[in-house]
């Protein structure tokens, strides 16, 4: 049993909310199919469990320094593989985003979205006399944005570069928020929507952003998901069916269950209380590390923090949403929780840096990084 000890400490309390929900994940996968008493998903997602657990030791022993001193090789290694997955990717539902390297399989969007966050975080804390300059700040992010995001995009994994996207504009305008650039953005997003709309999104896309205004238009179709999934979460009531007991999910109502959809099976088997209680450990993993952002003095770690926190909000929110129906489908799993080593893996490694830091940055206070 985990001694209460353990857990009051401010770090140990990241790490302990974020492998109960990995837990959860891999208790929800079980039996999702009727085919097997355990599901061969939950099986691999314990073995990445069991893997993330060694990344997390790993992590407890990096210096902070260190972590800065990687990042631009971080970032460069994964626009490698964000290359070579263009050339010899494996294509997998329509978009080539994987890439086998040493017997794994491995999905680059993922590091990139970390990695992004860590070399921007290195930039804005060395501007020196230009850290006061938004127009610097915003050319040097969406600079190392664009790259990234194009390559995903002719993947094409539209659902990775929206996530991308929200992530690096959440960390530029949060460190260098401008009343009229925000103003003009969305000005220029206005104007661009009709030729994005006409001339590069594809048939399918189009049709899922039309289905999230009326998904009833096409139920059999490209409605299908979003109906199932929330008959799903409905059919869960107060306090669920059981576990193991989905019929959606068991019975091959409800697609992606294992990924995209995992939290539509979560509610149907532990019901609204069941639902409540993971939500909250997710509130408490985004919003407990920006609570300490006011304490920690170096621009570095502060930009960390709120990278990783969003990076872990925009993924959850948005899964929630597309579950419920109040956002289209674009292929996002719930982070931690859904099957997927590449995501689980950076993700496990996301909080794992978090906790580093709440342990560390006193000292960093008075060294610095």
């Amino acid at each position: 049993m985990i001694s209460l000890s353990f857990i009051e400490k401010p770090h140990n309390k990241i790490l302990f909310v974020g492998y109960l929900i990995i837990l959860f994940g891999c208790i929800n996968l079980i039996q999702i199919d009727d085919q097997s008493i355990i599901s061969i998903y939950s099986i691999k997602q314990f073995v990445w469990l069991i893997l993330s657990i060694f990344i997390t030791f790993f992590v407890r022993n990096i210096r902070l320094k260190s972590l800065k001193n990687i990042s631009t090789l971080m970032y460069l290694i994964s626009i490698i593989l964000l290359v070579l997955v263009l050339f010899i990717g494996k294509e997998i539902s329509g978009a080539k985003s994987w890439i086998k390297i040493a017997g794994f399989t491995i999905q680059p969007t993922e590091l990139i979205k970390i990695s992004y966050v860590f070399l921007i975080a290195k930039l804005y804390s060395e501007l020196g006399s230009y850290s006061a300059s938004v127009l610097v700040k915003y050319v040097i992010g969406f600079s190392l944005f664009l790259i990234p995001f194009v390559l995903i995009l002719l993947q094409p994994d539209f659902g990775s570069a929206f996530m991308l996207l929200l992530i690096s504009m959440s960390v530029i305008i949060g460190f260098s928020f401008n009343k009229k650039f925000i103003i003009s953005l969305i000005i220029l997003a206005a104007v661009f929507a009709l030729p994005i709309w006409n001339n590069y999104l594809e048939p399918y896309q189009k049709q899922r952003i039309i289905n999230f205004i009326n998904p009833e238009n096409d139920p059999r179709g490209i409605g299908y998901n979003a109906i199932q999934s929330k008959i799903s979460i409905g059919s869960g009531q107060f306090l669920g069916k059981g576990l193991g007991e989905s019929s959606q999910a068991k019975f091959g109502f409800l697609p992606e269950n294992h990924t995209d959809f995992a939290f539509s099976v979560w509610a149907e088997q532990m019901g609204f209380v069941g639902s409540l209680v993971l939500i909250a450990l997710y509130f408490f993993l985004i919003i407990y590390p920006l609570s300490f952002l006011n304490d920690i003095n170096d621009p570095f770690l502060k930009v960390v923090i709120f990278g990783i926190s969003s990076y872990f909000f925009f993924h959850f929110i948005v899964n929630i949403f597309m579950t419920l129906g109040l956002f289209p489908v674009i292929g996002i799993p719930m982070i931690l929780f859904s099957y997927g080593g590449s995501s689980l893996i950076c993700s496990s490694f996301g909080f794992s840096i978090l906790a580093l830091i709440i342990r560390n940055y006193r000292d960093v206070n008075r060294l610095g990084v």
